[in-house]
């Protein structure tokens, strides 16, 4: 679709939502960003891989990469309090190929600095992650952590101090604190971090589409109807 039917069928479907609706897209459409990115990398539990999307869309991060090797990601979408309808999964899933390579690789050539989370001594806490270019940070299996490929393939290890008798946190609860104040760290900086006027623009047809009901069937309307 070009740019001008884009806009066309947009203001179109922009007349069946609300102006309190439409004011709510654009506040949070100013926040998202892809400056920051986050890989699933064989997530087994539903939960956990609800509480990463929640976690993803409620910080404004837009893209998540799923990575699916061995397991399936399966989000519960009321657990997900609906916020797979507002990011963007990415998939790589092929049966006879490394997915954590495939991703690695994409991800690397779209200007990506790779993360990995780990315990290890070497790893930095979060508030040492250099956030002053694009970062990629990948949560491994619930049981297995991240994989040996993904360690191999990234720049940096990060960890969150622990001082109590428990060593770990749960993946989920782990991410909400990495994300957390990675994201708080590049928004406070004088980055790009926004999206670009068309990804705006992308997006926000896509977010209203998922407002309108039928919104479908009412494009369909548009293209042989109105748009003449």
């Amino acid at each position: 679709m070009n740019l001008e039917d884009e806009i066309a069928v947009m203001t179109y479907l922009e007349s069946f939502v609300t102006a309190q609706r439409l004011a709510k897209i654009d506040t949070v459409l100013a926040q998202r960003s892809r400056y920051l990115t986050v890989v699933a990398e064989d997530f087994h539990d539903p939960h956990n891989a609800s509480a990463l999307l929640r976690t993803c869309e409620s910080l404004g991060i837009q893209d998540i990469h799923v990575v699916e090797n061995f397991n399936t990601f399966k989000a519960r979408v009321g657990a997900a309090s609906g916020a797979i309808k507002w990011v963007t999964l990415h998939r790589y899933d092929e049966v006879e190929q490394n997915n954590t390579l495939a991703c690695c690789q994409k991800l690397r050539s779209q200007g990506y600095l790779l993360v990995t989370t780990s315990p290890h001594l070497k790893a930095l806490p979060p508030e040492a992650i250099p956030v002053d270019q694009k970062l990629a940070v990948i949560f491994g299996s619930e049981r297995y952590g991240v994989s040996q490929q993904a360690l191999a393939a990234a720049e940096y290890q990060l960890k969150i101090p622990m001082v109590g008798f428990v060593e770990s946190l749960n993946v989920s609860v782990s991410a909400a604190v990495c994300l957390y104040t990675l994201t708080q760290r590049f928004r406070a900086l004088d980055l790009k971090w926004q999206l670009s006027e068309r990804e705006k623009l992308d997006l926000r047809l896509n977010w209203i589409r998922q407002t309108v009901k039928n919104s479908e069937a009412l494009e369909r309307y548009f293209w042989t109807q109105v748009k003449v």
